[in-house]
């Protein structure tokens, strides 16, 4: 992904670079609230709204863009691969948990 500014010198928590490609859900590329994280087994992130997907296909977006978006995500950069998180909303704290192992080569949750 190409290089362009973000607003976090000297926050960046990640040990993925800001410029990383990650993956959403068309409802927060629409600015939705992210309200669930998981960091595939394969390293990939992806931020989703919490909804339904059925059909619909991920948009590909800058992992610092969305924690310049939502500065919360910061709290999740220590998260491993094959790890989730979730909230009922944007003011609650993240509750973190284990992914299952994926059943076939995709783990994405499109």
């Amino acid at each position: 992904m190409n290089m362009h500014p973000h607003g976090l010198k000297g926050s960046w928590r990640f040990c993925d670079a800001e410029n990383t490609a990650a993956f959403c859900c068309v409802h927060v590329f629409e600015n939705a609230p992210i309200l669930y994280v998981t960091h595939d087994h394969d390293g990939d992130w992806q931020f989703l709204c919490g909804a339904g997907h059925a059909g619909e296909q991920p948009r590909v977006v800058c992992l610092g863009c969305m924690v310049e978006r939502d500065s919360s995500l910061s709290f999740l950069a220590d998260m491993p691969a094959g790890w989730g998180a979730d909230r009922r909303s944007q003011s609650d704290d993240w509750n973190r948990e284990a992914n299952p192992e994926p059943i076939n080569e995709s783990s994405s949750q499109f």
